[in-house]
């Protein structure tokens, strides 16, 4: 589904605490479109705290925010992403954003907040390793691989994975040599120090080391508590919009 080369509208949600990477990552390849325009939205507009101290600004609220965006853009984060699917003005602008917008993008735990917002039922994703079997409770069915594409959402990965993400998004909306010259222009030609990037390459001690602080940032239970009391929207009217995205 490739959009003209009159306009590619890509809109990224904020929310404060999220990882910077998750948005960067992904964003990154969008923008260079040449014919991309980019818009960042939260609650209000302004800086936004991220998870690294580094504050990304917000250049529309809910209220004011591009109503059919062509990318709907959803980073993830530890904590403050789970405190997000409780936050009822959030969920509910990125469940009527998500049943207007061309595609529907997330990156990490991003994917648990599409989920939230009722537009994942049915679908294949993927999201961070510490956080993917979580994904049934949304009704969505968990994909163990970096980049997922069911219809028009693509999930991935943790943090990283974004700019896998953005490149594949890139690639459906704008052709797929567009992208491979966006790969190379960012030098995207990644040789990790350590060989240590997912539990399947970790040794003992280090996948120790990272599942604890995984476990307290993702924790299992409550994702899967807010998934089973929230009041979701209705499927038909969350997944099938006007341009005809639907199940």
């Amino acid at each position: 589904m490739e959009t003209t080369r009159e306009k590619l509208h890509v809109q990224a949600l904020v929310y404060p605490g999220f990882t910077t990477l998750d948005l960067i990552g992904a964003l990154q390849p969008l923008a260079q479109v040449p014919w991309s325009t980019v818009e960042v939205v939260a609650k209000q507009p302004g800086a936004v705290p991220t998870d690294c101290g580094v504050p990304i600004v917000a250049n529309k609220s809910f209220a004011d925010a591009d109503r059919s965006p062509d990318v709907l853009l959803v980073p993830g984060g530890g904590l403050p992403a789970i405190d997000a699917l409780e936050d009822e003005e959030t969920m509910t602008f990125l469940a009527e954003q998500g049943a207007r917008a061309g595609w529907l993008v997330a990156v990490c735990t991003g994917t648990l907040l599409l989920g939230q917002a009722g537009l994942l039922r049915g679908c294949r994703a993927a999201s961070h390793w510490g956080a993917i079997d979580t994904l049934d409770a949304f009704g969505a069915t968990p994909v163990h691989e970096r980049v997922v594409i069911d219809q028009n959402r693509c999930t991935g990965g943790g943090v990283t994975a974004g700019v896998d993400i953005g490149l594949a998004v890139v690639a459906a909306v704008a052709g797929e040599e567009i992208a491979k010259a966006i790969e190379l222009v960012l030098e995207y030609n990644p040789a990790p120090p350590f060989g240590t990037g997912h539990p399947s390459l970790a040794d003992p001690a280090t996948l120790k080391a990272g599942s604890d602080r995984v476990a307290v940032n993702m924790p299992a239970d409550r994702i899967r508590s807010i998934a089973a009391r929230a009041l979701k929207p209705d499927p038909a009217s969350a997944r099938t919009d006007s341009k005809g995205h639907g199940p």
